[in-house]
C-alpha cells in the first residue's frame, strides 16, 4: 500500500480510497432530470463542503450518462467560485458544438444571490433551471462509517476497528470519513469536530489542501492565514469570523486578490466594518460590475441607513446594482422598497413628490427588465399623473413631465399599445417644442431628439409623409444646435445617418443620398482630428450611402463607396464592422467572394463570442446563399443554406427576439431566392423560421410585419405545391387581418391577401363562391388604392373563380 499519502490525500475525493456508495435517491433525481422532455436544462447541486458533491457528479457522469443517447453534458464544479463570464463562455460552447439536447450540471457550496443571478441568466439560453439541495451526510451513516473504516484499514495495512460511528455536530460525509480514519489510527473518535481535526493533523505531515486546509485554520493559528481559506472556513466555523474581520479590516489590500466566493462569504457573515472595507474596494472595481457582490454589500449597508431618505437612496442604488448583475426580480423588490420610502417622504412633505415620480419611473424600467409587463403601465401611468400634478403647481417641472411622457411611450410600444405610444410621444413632442421655443439653448436638442422618435413612429404606422416631415424637422433643429455649438456636430452627423437611412426605407433615395452625403462630409472632417473616435462612424455612413446610391442606379459610385467603407474598416481593424461592410459590397456589387469573406469573418467572431455574433453569421450565410444562387453555384448554396438553417434553430428565443428585426429581412430574401431557384424544401424551412421570428416580434412591431411574413410563407408553400397547407395558412392570415383593427377598405396588402386566398381556393376547388366574394372585395380595394399590378392579378383570379 502507498503509505506516502497524507491524511488530506486519503480524504481527497479524487483518490476515492473509499468507494462511492449510497446516494440512490439523488442519482434517481438526476436521472429523471436527465430524461426530462425539455431540450435544454440546468441543475444546481448545492451542499456544504464535504457533502460529496464532486464524487456524486463524477459518478453520474461516468455511470449514468451516454453522450450518444443523452446528448451533451456540461459539468461545472465549484460554480460559485467562477465569474459569470466564465460560466457564460461554457454555456456558449454548448450552443456551438453540442446537439440540440443539452444538460448543464453545476455544483456549489452556497446558493443566495450569486445563484439567483446565474439562474436568471442561464434561463436566457432557453434552459429549464432548477436547484437540488444535497443532504450533508448519507442516510445509512453506520454502513458508511464501517465501509470507510474497512477501506482505510486496508490502505494502511492495519486491522479495521469494529465500533459505531461517533456523534458529530453538523456532520458531513467528509466528517464521518475523518472519524473513520481517526478510528483506524487507533484514536478515540467519540469527539467533537475540533478534536477530530486536531487528532488527524497530528498524523498529517503533508501539504494542507481542500477542506482539510480550511479545517486546519479553525484549530491552528497560522501567522498569515490565507484570506480565501479563512472566509470559506468561517462559514462552517463561527469562531473564525472574528479573525476574518481582523484580517480584512487590518489589511484592506487583501480584498483585491480574494476570490469571488470568499468575498461573498465575507460580505454575508462579516461585521459592518468588514462590509465597509470590502465595499470601498469592490464598488470602484469594474471587475465586479456584473457580479452579485456589490448587491450583497449594498443590501447589508442598508441596515445602517440613518433615516428614510438615506434608506431610499440606498434602495435605489441596490435596484440599479441588482439589475446590472441579472438579479431582475430582486431589482424589482429593491425598487419597490425605494418607492415605498419616497411615498412616506412625500406624505410628510409634498416637496418630495418629484423624487417619488422619478422612483416610479425607475420601477417601470425594472418591471420591464423582469418581464412583469402586466404591472408596468400602472406604475408608469401613476408617474405621469404625479408629474402632471407637480407641473400644474410648478411649471419649472414641465421638462420632467415631457421626459416621463417620452419614456412611457417606449413602454406602451414595448407592450404593443401603439395608439397609446403615439399619443404619449405626441404630447412629449409638443411640450418639448414649446420649451424649445421659449428656451432654445436648453431644449432645442431635446425637441430634435423626440421629433426623430415621432418620425420613427409615423414610419412604423406607414404614414410616410408625416414620417419624412418629422425627420426633416428633427434634422433642421440639429443643424441649428450644431451651428450654435460645434460640440454637437457629431450628434448632428449621427442623426443625419439615421435620417438618411429612414429616407431610404421611405423610398426617397435622392433625399437619403443628400442627407448621407452631408453626414459623410461631416464625419470626414471630424475623423481627421479624431480618427479613432469617428473613423468607425464614417465607415458606417459610407456603407449606408452606397445603398442610397444603388437605389439611384448610380452603380459605379455605389460600388466605389461600398468598397471605400471596406478599406476603412480594414484600416481600423474592426472585424465586426468589416463583416458588415463586406456583406454590403456583396449586395451592392453582387460580389460572391465578398459574401464568402464576410462569412469567414463572422465565423472567427463567433469563435470568440457566440451570443453576440451568431445572428450576424446567420445573416452572412443567408446573403451568401443569395449570391451563390445568382452566380449559378447551386451546390454550394445548398450547403450554405443548410448551415444557415442549422444555426437558426440553435438560436435561443432571447436572441431571436433581440436580433429578430435584423434577421427577418435577409432570411425572407433568401427564402424567395431559394424558391425562385426551385429549391422549395429549403425555401419553406427558411420561410417558416422567418414567420416564427416575426411572431416573436409582434408585440414590438406593426401588425403588418407578421402578416407580411405569413403571406410570403403562403407563396413559398404554393410554389412548393403544398397548396392545401398554403390555403389554410392564407385563411389564417385573413382572420388576423380582420383582427388587426386596421382600415382594411384602404389597405392594398389586405386586398392582396384576399386575392392569394382566392387563387388557392380556385386551384384546390375549395369554397369557390366564398372565395369569389372575397376576391371581388379585393378588386374594389385595389381600384381605390391605385395598385394596377395587384388589381390585374385580382381580376384574373375573380375570372377564374367565376368559371366554377
Amino acid at each position: 500500500m502507498d503509505r506516502a499519502l497524507s491524511v488530506a490525500a486519503l480524504l481527497d475525493p479524487t483518490h476515492q480510497v473509499v468507494p462511492f456508495h449510497g446516494r440512490e435517491s439523488e442519482l434517481h433525481t438526476l436521472t429523471l432530470w436527465r430524461d426530462s422532455a425539455v431540450p435544454q436544462a440546468s441543475l444546481l447541486l448545492h451542499a456544504p463542503a464535504g457533502a460529496g458533491k464532486t464524487r456524486l457528479l463524477q459518478r453520474f457522469q461516468e455511470e449514468h450518462w451516454d453522450s450518444e443517447t443523452h446528448g451533451r453534458l456540461l459539468v461545472i464544479d465549484d460554480a460559485d467560485r467562477l465569474r459569470w463570464q466564465d460560466v457564460f463562455l461554457q454555456l456558449q460552447d454548448t450552443l456551438r458544438h453540442g446537439p440540440a439536447r443539452t444538460r448543464v450540471l453545476l455544483a456549489s457550496r452556497t446558493t443566495g444571490w450569486w445563484w439567483s443571478s446565474t439562474r436568471q441568466r442561464i434561463a436566457d439560453f432557453d434552459h429549464e433551471v432548477m436547484a437540488v439541495e444535497l443532504a450533508a451526510t448519507l442516510e445509512n451513516r453506520e454502513e458508511s462509517f464501517t465501509l470507510a473504516c474497512q477501506h482505510f484499514a486496508k490502505h494502511l495495512d492495519v486491522t479495521a476497528p469494529d465500533e459505531p460511528p461517533p456523534n458529530i455536530a453538523q456532520e458531513t460525509v467528509l466528517d464521518l470519513h475523518m472519524a473513520a480514519l481517526t478510528a483506524v489510527h487507533g484514536d478515540p473518535c467519540d469527539v467533537n469536530r475540533t478534536q477530530l481535526v486536531r487528532q488527524l493533523l497530528k498524523r498529517d505531515d503533508g501539504r494542507k489542501t481542500g477542506r482539510i486546509a480550511e479545517d486546519y485554520l479553525a484549530v491552528a493559528t497560522p501567522a498569515t492565514p490565507d484570506p480565501d481559506l479563512l472566509a470559506r472556513a468561517a462559514q462552517r466555523w463561527p469562531q473564525l469570523r472574528t479573525r476574518l474581520d481582523e484580517l480584512v479590516t487590518g489589511t484592506p489590500a487583501v480584498v483585491r486578490d480574494m476570490a469571488r466566493d470568499s468575498l461573498r462569504a465575507a460580505a454575508e457573515i462579516g461585521s459592518f466594518a468588514t462590509v465597509e472595507t470590502i465595499a470601498r474596494e469592490v464598488f470602484r472595481d469594474e471587475r465586479f460590475a456584473t457580479d452579485a457582490i456589490p448587491s450583497i454589500l449594498t443590501r447589508r449597508l442598508i441596515e445602517r441607513a440613518e433615516d428614510v431618505l438615506e434608506r431610499a437612496e440606498m434602495y435605489g442604488m441596490l435596484s440599479a446594482r441588482t439589475m446590472l448583475c441579472g438579479l431582475r426580480h430582486e431589482s424589482v423588490e429593491a425598487s419597490q422598497a425605494e418607492v415605498g420610502c419616497y411615498r412616506e417622504l412625500a406624505r410628510k412633505d409634498p416637496e418630495n413628490r418629484p423624487l417619488l415620480a422619478d422612483a416610479l419611473g425607475d420601477l417601470g424600467l425594472r418591471l420591464i427588465n423582469a418581464q412583469r409587463n402586466d404591472e408596468v403601465l400602472a406604475v408608469s401611468e401613476e408617474a405621469i399623473d404625479l408629474w402632471r400634478t407637480i407641473a400644474e403647481a410648478d411649471p419649472e417641472t414641465i421638462p420632467q413631465l415631457a421626459s416621463a411622457l417620452e419614456q412611457i411611450s417606449y413602454r406602451y410600444q414595448t407592450l404593443g399599445r401603439d395608439e397609446d405610444a403615439m399619443t404619449a410621444i405626441s404630447r412629449a413632442t409638443l411640450l418639448f417644442q414649446e420649451l424649445a421655443k421659449n428656451h432654445p439653448a436648453l431644449f432645442r436638442a431635446d425637441f430634435a431628439r423626440v421629433a426623430a422618435v415621432m418620425a420613427r413612429r409615423f414610419h412604423m404606422e406607414g404614414n410616410r409623409q408625416h414620417a419624412a416631415d418629422s425627420m426633416q424637422l428633427s434634422i433642421a433643429n440639429w443643424r441649428v444646435v450644431a451651428q450654435e455649438d460645434p460640440r454637437f456636430e457629431p450628434e448632428l452627423a449621427r442623426n443625419l445617418v439615421t435620417a438618411g437611412t429612414m429616407f431610404l426605407d421611405l423610398g426617397r433615395a435622392e433625399a437619403s443620398n443628400e442627407t448621407l452625403e452631408e453626414a459623410v462630409n461631416l464625419f470626414r472632417r471630424l475623423a481627421v482630428a479624431h480618427p479613432k473616435t469617428f473613423g468607425k462612424e464614417l465607415a458606417d455612413a459610407l456603407t449606408r450611402r452606397s445603398q442610397a446610391l444603388l437605389e439611384l442606379t448610380d452603380d459605379v459610385d455605389a460600388a466605389l463607396t461600398a468598397r471605400e467603407a471596406v478599406m476603412l474598416w480594414r484600416e481600423i481593424g474592426d472585424r465586426k464592422g468589416l463583416g458588415g461592410a463586406l456583406l454590403n459590397v456583396a449586395k451592392v456589387v453582387g460580389d460572391v467572394d465578398a459574401a464568402a469573406e464576410a462569412v469567414e469573418v463572422y465565423r472567427d467572431l463567433v469563435a470568440e463570442d457566440l451570443v453576440w455574433n451568431q445572428a450576424s453569421l446567420v445573416i452572412a450565410l443567408a446573403i451568401l446563399v443569395q449570391q451563390q444562387l445568382q452566380h449559378g453555384q447551386d451546390g454550394r448554396a445548398m450547403d450554405s443554406a443548410d448551415e444557415c438553417l442549422d444555426l437558426c434553430h440553435r438560436l435561443p428565443s432571447q436572441l431571436v427576439e433581440f436580433f429578430g428585426a435584423k434577421l427577418a429581412p435577409p432570411l425572407q430574401n433568401t427564402a424567395r431566392a431559394l424558391s425562385d431557384s426551385d429549391h422549395h424544401v429549403r425555401a419553406v424551412r427558411m420561410s417558416e423560421f422567418t414567420v416564427e421570428i416575426c411572431r416573436a416580434l409582434r408585440p414590438k412591431t406593426a401588425p403588418t410585419v407578421y402578416l407580411d411574413a405569413l403571406q410570403r410563407h403562403v407563396c413559398r408553400l404554393r410554389a412548393a405545391e403544398r397548396k392545401e397547407e398554403a390555403r389554410g395558412t392564407a385563411h389564417s392570415a385573413i382572420v388576423l387581418w380582420h383582427m388587426s383593427g386596421l382600415d382594411l377598405d384602404a389597405n392594398a396588402d389586405y386586398a392582396d391577401a384576399l386575392t392569394i386566398y382566392g387563387r388557392l381556393c380556385a386551384e384546390t376547388k375549395h369554397e369557390t363562391e366564398k372565395a369569389l366574394r372575397l376576391t371581388r372585395r379585393a378588386v374594389d380595394v385595389l381600384r381605390a388604392a391605385g395598385e394596377p399590378v395587384k388589381l390585374q392579378f385580382a381580376l384574373e383570379t375573380a375570372e377564374d373563380l367565376s368559371s366554377w
